[in-house]
């Protein structure tokens, strides 16, 4: 009865497997081989929860077959249960190092699970002939740890491969060049991504926020009011619209966008700052007032808000605090995000 099941999963015959290791599990239920048989039959039937009751059922019989933990940990990362998969896939590796699959998987459960440096140590030696998914996740490793130059190399050769029509690479590279302050490349790859894909998430907050920092205000708006439209709930879209217009000096327009994004997330020291800077410039000095202590108690390392802090504190005759506020903008060093307005949101990262 096992032979003739397994004849069946043999040739892909897999309701036909199915019901013969379960007329076989019925007479030896506890026959390790048939527990792990009938796991692979349900995993090539998308029976994920089956099959790990199989899998599972099996290693409690027999916990040396180390093959089963690889179709555990596949079944899980199928099924999206990263955590879950890297257990028994770790549990594999350790007997079996060099398997590529296993290591494959592996690597790409920590890229989800945020364990970037994890990540590349275990994907870097399969880059010499890694699939383009591989590839990705490494890239997208060394994007979050910010070691640009190395998701460069990487994205590069994607790029060069027949892969390179993929909306992915060309946003993950899009990501590399803003972190490499290379924004007219960003935007290129930016532009790519929305003629590949244009239902990419927050593509038009990506370009608008690139045009903008390279100057061209007026396409930066366009893009913003465009993605706005689709998502006028959007923490980032409304706080990157509302700075793009403090920088225009259009004031009165930028404080109704600031406002719904404060109200989106009252702890962001960048809103509170962006709405001092307009209350003030629209000389409404109670309002920027509050708004600017507020911006400097969320975010501490902000220099403009301590030096618009202690302009204001000197125009209330507050000299104390003015001096205070003062040096302390002094001591700040000029963070690379001083005069940044485009805040990139987690969401538009990662696709």
């Amino acid at each position: 009865m096992f032979l003739k099941a397994k004849t069946y999963e043999e040739d892909q015959q897999w309701e036909l497997a199915d019901k013969g290791y379960r007329q076989f599990l019925q007479q030896v239920p506890n026959s390790a081989a048939g527990r792990s048989n009938l796991g692979i039959v349900y995993t090539h039937e998308h029976k994920y929860e089956e099959a790990i009751r199989e899998y599972r059922a099996a290693l409690k019989i027999d916990p040396t077959l180390l093959g089963v933990y690889l179709n555990l940990g596949v079944v899980y990362f199928r099924e999206g249960k990263y955590a879950d998969a890297a257990q028994p896939l770790r549990r594999f590796l350790s007997s079996s190092p060099g398997n590529r699959q296993g290591r494959e998987l592996l690597g790409l459960c920590d890229v989800e699970l945020g364990k970037y440096e994890e990540a590349i140590q275990i994907l870097t030696p399969l880059r010499a002939e890694a699939r383009p998914d591989v590839l990705l996740a490494l890239g997208a490793s060394y994007i979050r740890l910010r070691r640009m130059a190395e998701a460069q190399i990487i994205l590069r050769n994607l790029l060069d491969s027949p892969e390179s029509k993929s909306a992915q690479v060309h946003f993950l590279m899009g990501q590399t060049y803003v972190g490499l302050s290379k924004f007219p490349q960003a935007l290129e790859e930016f532009t790519t991504v929305s003629t590949l894909d244009p239902d990419w998430p927050n593509i038009q907050l990506l370009l608008g926020a690139t045009e903008a920092r390279i100057g061209h205000f007026q396409q930066a708006e366009a893009y913003l009011e465009t993605q706005l439209q689709k998502t006028p709930h959007s923490f980032a879209t409304l706080f990157t619209l509302g700075a793009l217009l403090n920088k225009e000096n259009r004031f009165q327009e930028a404080i109704p966008l600031l406002l719904k994004a404060h109200d989106l997330n009252s702890q962001s020291g960048e809103v509170a700052f962006q709405l001092a800077d307009a209350y003030w410039k629209t000389r409404s000095e109670r309002k920027a007032w509050d708004a600017v202590r507020l911006a400097v108690r969320l975010d501490p390392k902000n220099r403009q808000a301590h030096y618009l802090y202690a302009q204001l504190a000197r125009q209330r005759g507050d000299t104390a605090t003015s001096q205070n506020e003062f040096a302390i903008a002094e001591s700040l060093s000029k963070r690379t995000s001083e005069d940044d307005i485009l805040r990139f949101s987690e969401e538009s990262q990662t696709h």
